[in-house]
């Protein structure tokens, strides 16, 4: 530390005051103890050394508590630009400890959103991962979420909110999850690029080779093929020149090559293997992986999309309400259907009554406080919830009845041919069923379900009438 100032302004050798916040300071050198930065309001770190930096800002937002990973982390004595990790993951850059003053506004704000959030367990881990990266991103006011090309990166590109939480090994993951999310209507993507990838360990680490097809070796030599016109012999240049001088000499009839393309002519390359002596003319190129060591057959690489992505506001409101499940989560149940499929039935049933006089109907059950209960309980306990709900549905609904879930917190069904009263009645009962279910399992936790029914109708599309069902669910 430098300066008098700065010695003065610590206390209890991390400890450091500014307003009404406690700032957790890592010296250069020194370990950062997670257990202390987290009962602190911010971090701050001494940047000396870019990856010992790296480092402590990775094991802060790769952390699974957003009591840590959630916290401000400020630079101390270091710029934030030589990394694009590193920028993206800190809240600003001090260079000296009087400057204290200037980082009040930013936490306040930070704070203010995180108060907005709603935490909960996810289901599944690729849930879990798109939870974390939504509320970094909205605690941080950021609706862009770029591919940044990344040397550090194991894919050659880096999302940081979310590329924070893998080792290099399973970087490839980010991009699947990220799909889950543009699928979902979390994210909107733009193309910018496509990557290949290993087709053994998914990493984008590849080092490209020209290798001989019989042996697989890389010591190969190459040289033209030269075609003598007059007496159309073919053969590689060596054999056209000799030592005297640099004049090119035809061996079948003697004859000197003078002007190229006029008596003589290259048109190919001949190859050498310097491993088994075999001659070619067409060489195998190769990527072998960095990581896995795997030499893969250029044909068989895995492509992937790299896109920018935005946040949508269905990925805001999903950051304050917690997000607990992807649609791969909760459309393996049991006596469920999966949405599109859901949404072509609902279509076709649209068809199918404007040839018919009859009533169909569209419900929606909605566990509205569901995020609560699903943040006691662990990811085991959610399924077997979730299970149990289904089949209180599925036993008080006819066979011809279709369930689906649109997230795991609501439930969509397809009436056919039952008039409107009658599937309010058997909604309420199913809804009074679960309330009571979840009361005994689970003590002194008080539910919220509601429900609505609405008759399909043949004047509005499918999608329309799906989205004004649960339209007031998901405000």
């Amino acid at each position: 530390m430098e300066g008098t100032a700065d010695k003065v302004a610590l206390e209890d050798d991390f400890l450091l005051r500014a307003g009404n916040f406690n700032l957790y300071v890592c010296l250069h050198g020194k370990p950062l103890e997670l257990e202390k930065a987290i009962i602190y309001d911010a971090i701050v770190i001494e940047a000396g050394d870019q990856p010992h930096t790296l480092n402590l800002v990775r094991k802060v937002r790769s952390h699974l508590n957003p009591e840590c990973y959630l916290k401000p982390i400020f630079l101390y004595k270091g710029s934030d630009n030589r990394d694009a990790l590193i920028h993206n993951l800190t809240d600003g850059v001090i260079f000296s400890l009087d400057q204290t003053s200037f980082l009040i506004p930013v936490i306040e704000k930070i704070y203010l959103r995180i108060a907005d959030l709603t935490y909960t367990t996810s289901i599944s881990f690729e849930a879990q991962m798109i939870d974390k990266c939504l509320n970094l991103l909205y605690t941080r006011q950021k609706m862009d979420f770029p591919a940044i090309m990344y040397v550090g990166s194991s894919i050659g590109y880096s999302f940081p909110e979310l590329s924070v939480n893998f080792h290099l090994r399973d970087e490839w993951q980010v991009l699947d999850i990220l799909n889950i999310m543009e699928a979902e209507g979390i994210v909107q993507g733009d193309y910018t690029d496509r990557i290949y990838q290993c087709n053994q360990c998914s990493s984008g680490y590849l080092i490209y080779r020209e290798v001989c097809p019989t042996c697989n070796s890389t010591n190969c030599s190459s040289e033209d093929l030269v075609h003598h016109y007059p007496c159309a012999f073919i053969g590689p240049i060596s054999d056209f020149k000799n030592e005297l001088d640099s004049t090119l000499h035809c061996p079948k009839c003697n004859k000197n090559l003078k002007h190229i393309g006029v008596d003589y002519d290259k048109p190919s390359i001949i190859y050498t293997c310097k491993n088994c002596s075999g001659k070619f003319q067409d060489i195998n190129v190769k990527a072998k992986c960095v990581l896995c060591l795997n030499d893969n057959e250029i044909e068989k690489l895995v492509t992937k999309e790299i896109k920018n992505y935005r946040l949508t506001k269905k990925g805001e409101t999903a950051a304050t309400t917690g997000y607990v499940s992807t649609a791969k989560d909760i459309e393996e149940f049991i006596g469920t259907i999966k949405i599109d499929t859901f949404r072509t039935m609902v279509k076709y049933e649209v068809e199918r009554l404007k040839q018919n006089d009859y009533n169909s109907n569209l419900a929606c059950i909605y566990l509205k406080n569901a995020g609560g209960l699903y943040s006691m309980i662990g990811a085991n306990s959610q399924r077997a919830l979730l299970k149990d709900l289904v089949d209180v549905v599925r036993r008080n609904l006819r066979s011809s009845d279709l369930i689906s879930f649109m997230n795991a917190n609501s439930l969509l069904i397809q009436m056919n041919e039952i008039p409107v009263k009658i599937a309010e009645h058997v909604l309420a009962e199913i809804c009074d069923i679960m309330k009571r279910l979840i009361s005994k399992n689970f003590k002194n936790y008080e539910t919220d379900i509601r429900y609505k029914v609405v008759p399909i109708t043949t004047r509005l599309s499918h999608e329309l009438q799906i989205q004004q069902l649960t339209n007031e669910f998901q405000a």
